[in-house]
């Protein structure tokens, strides 16, 4: 069984109209920066929240497991890899339902690009877990450009 969702509200910017200032308060590790921000014309705020979910169902000889990441991010992720998660059974991961031959959550499987507002769902069948041992955790790290940098990110599923 493969899960796929479609999104039809793509996240926008906030933009701010006016003139004004605007406080920084905010932390970098263990730094405090703190900054006051003086514009005179409208300013665009982008932000950006990736969530991964991850679901499994378990059947008599293997289970299926299903990771979900969406972009809620008002800008496109260049780049997102979905690792973890124990070995798959040879020719069962699909990326939206497609299927993808080579790949191997257990080394990471690459969706090459989310846009802002979109999912893909990675799923896989692998072998049942051990008796009293947990499911390994999947990771989502992803990459998306702004201003000239790309930047990276991660979140658990």
């Amino acid at each position: 069984m493969d899960y796929c969702t479609i999104s039809y509200h793509r996240p926008e910017p906030l933009v701010c109209q006016g003139e004004g200032r605007a406080r920084l308060d905010a932390w970098d590790g263990r730094r405090r920066l703190l900054g006051e921000l003086v514009f005179q014309a409208p300013v665009t705020l982008h932000f950006v929240e990736v969530e991964a979910v991850r679901r499994s169902w378990l059947g008599q000889d293997r289970a299926l497991y299903a990771v979900t990441v969406c972009n809620r991010s008002s800008l496109p992720l260049d780049r997102v890899t979905v690792a973890g998660g124990g070995a798959a059974l040879p020719g069962t991961v699909r990326i939206n339902g497609l299927p993808q031959p080579e790949a191997d959550p257990a080394l990471g499987v690459e969706v090459p690009g989310l846009d802002a507002g979109a999912e893909a769902v990675v799923t896989w069948q692998g072998p049942l877990p051990g008796e009293g041992k947990g499911e390994p955790p999947v990771t989502a790290t992803y990459e998306y450009r702004f201003s000239g940098d790309t930047l990276r990110g991660e979140v658990r599923a």
